[in-house]
């Protein structure tokens, strides 16, 4: 077996970012979410490149060179696990994310100021193996949770696995190890893993940007189809995208445990915002409420302006309740997110319906239904929601 010390793992990891650095640099993208994701893989891999200062730097300033960077790599990790929750559309609050992983780098400087050596590797052990594990965990969870597992979403969750593996066998090793000075050449793991851990560091960085690139291009790609079925207006589907991916979306989900709910939106007293403010805010406002809907939605729900200022909505789900939920999360949203105009700021608040898909119904039906419930929902004081019964 190939002996592989600590340092090889350092090298590997920290030139295999710098490659994935420029892998993510290379993407252009107009989607805010997808934007500040990419942001964080940058920053995540300028943390983890920082291993290479250890392998680079004179024996002198090696130890606290180390303990910086493994420090920083500890965060670096940790925005890896933000970064993949945000490209799959699950927000993370700003001041959180930076928290969590701020708290990262703290703790093991921390350790290695005011602990002893072994102290601090039992550390490093820890605090890499609970990033990692959750980073799996929070990526199962969403899988577990899809309608329709995406190759790139379990690409993502095997990459995540790998690594938290290999940090939980290392975390066995590092507890259950004596109370001896730890050696700066080595890692409290067993010898079969060395080799395996300096490839797996190695390729961490890479095989995390080639799967986003993959992600993004291939959502680039369903951009450019939809673009022909796009209203100029919002860049939303116009009403003959929404039929036409609306039952491409129905005969694929007619072999899937879920169910397809249907939530039509409408601007609440939107002549009123023409009348005031004139036509050209209120398309500006148009086009805020399509970006801010667009961004709390999951990437296999379809978005349409359905006509002036209604909007509609196809999202696959797996209870009604999902459901209601989803559209309560947007209300909600949109009544406390101004709208920025070239007027300045106009406060808006919606109506929404929703209606689901029965199997033995078309789209027109599910499509009536739900615009029966916005119009229950206007009829009842506006800006709130109305689910309809389950099965009616």
């Amino acid at each position: 077996m190939l002996a592989i010390d600590v340092f090889t793992c350092y090298g590997a990891a920290g030139a295999g970012s710098l490659v994935g650095l420029g892998l993510i640099s290379q993407i252009r993208t107009d989607q805010n979410r997808v934007r500040t994701a990419l942001a964080l893989y940058r920053w995540a891999f300028c943390a983890l490149a920082s291993l290479l200062l250890i392998v680079l730097s004179p024996d002198a300033w090696r130890p606290v060179v180390t303990q910086v960077a493994i420090g920083l790599t500890a965060a670096g990790v940790a925005l890896l696990a933000w970064a993949f929750r945000q490209l799959n559309g699950r927000r993370t609050p700003p001041r959180l994310g930076w928290m969590l992983t701020g708290a990262a780098a703290v703790i093991l400087w921390g350790v290695a100021a005011l602990g002893s050596a072994t102290a601090y590797v039992q550390a490093v052990a820890w605090v890499f193996a609970v990033v990692s594990l959750a980073m799996a965990v929070d990526q199962g969870w969403l899988i577990l949770r899809s309608p329709r597992i995406q190759r790139s979403e379990l690409s993502l969750l095997i990459v995540a696995t790998a690594f938290a593996l290999i940090w939980l066998i290392t975390l066995a090793h590092s507890v259950n190890a004596d109370g001896g000075p730890y050696p700066a050449h080595w890692l409290y793991a067993p010898d079969w893993l060395l080799p395996i851990t300096a490839l797996g560091f190695a390729v961490l960085p890479l095989s995390v940007a080639s799967v986003v690139f993959a992600i993004i291009n291939q959502r680039l790609n369903q951009q450019l189809r939809n673009r022909a079925l796009s209203d100029d207006l919002t860049g939303a589907l116009s009403r003959r995208g929404l039929r036409e991916l609306g039952e491409r979306m129905l005969s694929l989900q007619a072999h899937l445990p879920t169910s397809v709910a249907v939530l039509m939106m409408d601007v609440d007293h939107f002549k009123a915002v023409n009348d005031r403010y004139g036509h050209q805010v209120g398309d500006d406002v148009l086009r805020q409420i399509t970006q801010v809907t667009r961004e709390r939605l999951r990437d296999d729900a379809l978005l349409a302006r359905y006509g002036g200022e209604e909007f509609t909505v196809l999202l696959p789900v797996r209870s009604h309740l999902e459901a209601s939920a989803v559209a309560e999360r947007l209300r909600q949203v949109l009544a406390s997110t101004p709208c920025e105009t070239r007027g300045g700021p106009v406060s808006i608040t919606m109506s929404i319906g929703v209606a689901f898909h029965q199997p033995e119904r078309t789209l027109e039906d599910a499509l009536a239904q739900a615009d029966a419930c916005l119009y229950e929902a206007k009829q009842a004081g506006r800006n709130r929601v109305v689910t309809a019964r389950p099965g009616v």
